[in-house]
């Protein structure tokens, strides 16, 4: 696996993960804030291992798994659900890479399957830390609440083993989302905490007015990641006991 960038060295950025996941919280999220805060793409990461693939957007082709960035934030977005077998790799892969470039936290993006999310206008967002310390700025920073019991797996399991192994900050934000569909109201709740957390108001009604032509455009990723989750039984696995919930 290897990740080629054109991202200069320095100290102070945030680095944002938005790999499929439940009601594509993360993928949306991450989409919306390129798109908002007018990020270039600055690389890509690419593995033999991926399908022979390329996205096309605007009439441009795109690599599927795309890195972009500015001086205070970095973000990676996948167009495709991750392989079993690169997970642990893209994992170490960006730890490595962060810390080359001096990226002093990785915030992961996601959702937290929520059985009654129809019933619920304004999703709760939660917060999980690879260190104690970190997990209370996080809070105290976004606003959200501390996930006290659950399960992670895939790509963000190991973005937190890495980040306790390497000393390395590393946080999940998840929102209460839909597991079936796309959920861009649960993305609205975790971009507004980024937006705490970076010290920057950003407009999410947008996305919110936009909801069902997100859905719509998203429905087929959604389905792959849906199956792709269903293998490894993620859905299950990531619920928090609904105490916490």
């Amino acid at each position: 696996m290897s990740i080629a960038d054109q991202l200069q060295d320095g100290s102070g950025r945030i680095l944002l993960e938005g790999f499929p996941d439940v009601g594509l919280v993360g993928v949306i999220a991450v989409s919306y804030l390129v798109d908002k805060l007018q990020l270039k793409q600055v690389g890509y990461i690419d593995s033999d291992l991926l399908p022979s693939a390329v996205a096309v957007h605007d009439s441009q082709v795109r690599e599927i798994v795309r890195i972009y960035g500015n001086d205070e934030l970095v973000t990676v977005v996948s167009e495709i659900p991750l392989p079993a077998s690169l997970v642990r790799p893209v994992a170490q892969s960006l730890l490595a890479w962060c810390a080359v470039k001096k990226i002093d936290s990785v915030i992961s993006l996601g959702g937290l399957p929520e059985p009654n999310r129809l019933d619920i206008e304004s999703p709760k967002v939660f917060v999980v830390a690879s260190e104690k310390n970190f997990g209370e700025q996080m809070v105290n920073k976004t606003g959200a609440q501390s996930l006290k019991d659950g399960f992670i797996t895939s790509v963000k399991a190991e973005l937190l083993r890495e980040g306790v192994r390497r000393n390395h900050n590393i946080a999940l934000l998840l929102a209460q989302a839909h597991y079936n569909y796309p959920d861009p109201g649960a993305a609205a709740q975790v971009v507004l905490s980024l937006s705490k957390l970076i010290g920057r108001e950003i407009d999410v009604k947008p996305l919110l007015e936009s909801a069902e032509e997100v859905k719509i455009q998203l429905r087929d990723l959604m389905r792959r990641t849906s199956e792709s989750m269903h293998r490894t039984q993620k859905g299950r696995e990531m619920e928090a006991p609904s105490l916490y919930v």
